[in-house]
């Protein structure tokens, strides 16, 4: 199985090897953003700005900053920047101000290198057009330049390396875009989260005596 693909893969050309360091990348972008999202980012938001509103309303700003501390992914920070702003005696309006700015340099992190992945795909079926081209580039020039013998060889190698390289270009592509969808629907998820966590939050300290 192994030789065969190896193979294939060497009659596909040196585009082949083009794709395929496209295809270690992408792994790359979708390996960190899949521990980003599901590790450094887990958490259950709902349950947190219970916790969080229980303990503001009780006037506990130490357990409240011991909720938030927990963590450093973008929920986590935003909702330490409304306590903090909260224990320090600032009105509502500086909070949400504070927060907002916060959140501009926060929120960005969780579609970093996303975009990548939608990229990647469309340079995987680019270059296994290339490749395509370039096999049949080899398949036509046989038919004038080598003798009859050679032929059915030279038209045999161009034809492979078209289809051997458009194959490999859509494998990696399609993987690449599926991720992409999968992941960029768990971003808008997290960033929902976030906003609802910090409207929530920001209601309570409405209700809460300065």
């Amino acid at each position: 199985m192994l030789q065969t693909i190896a193979t294939q893969f060497n009659r596909g050309g040196p585009f082949m090897w083009v794709i395929l360091t496209v295809l270690g990348i992408a792994t790359a972008v979708v390996i960190e953003r899949i521990i980003y999202y599901f590790i450094f980012c887990r958490g259950d938001s709902r349950m947190l700005t219970h916790h969080l509103s229980r303990a503001l309303k009780h006037n506990n700003t130490d357990e409240a900053r011991e909720l938030v501390g927990k963590r450093r992914n973008p929920l986590y920070v935003l909702l330490r920047t409304a306590v903090d702003g909260y224990a320090a005696g600032q009105s509502l309006e500086i909070i949400r101000e504070r927060v907002e700015e916060v959140a501009i340099g926060e929120l960005p992190k969780i579609s970093q290198r996303l975009n990548y992945l939608a990229l990647f795909a469309n340079i995987a079926t680019l270059l296994g057009l290339l490749g395509t081209i370039a096999g049949l580039q080899v398949s036509f020039s046989s038919l004038a330049s080598v003798d009859a013998a050679q032929k059915a060889s030279m038209l045999a190698t161009g034809i492979s390396q078209a289809m051997n390289t458009t194959a490999f270009g859509l494998i990696v592509a399609v993987p690449c875009m599926i991720g992409y969808t999968m992941l960029s629907n768990k971003r808008e998820a997290l960033i929902k989260d976030i906003d609802e966590a910090v409207a929530r939050i920001m209601n309570t300290l409405k209700g809460v005596p300065a």
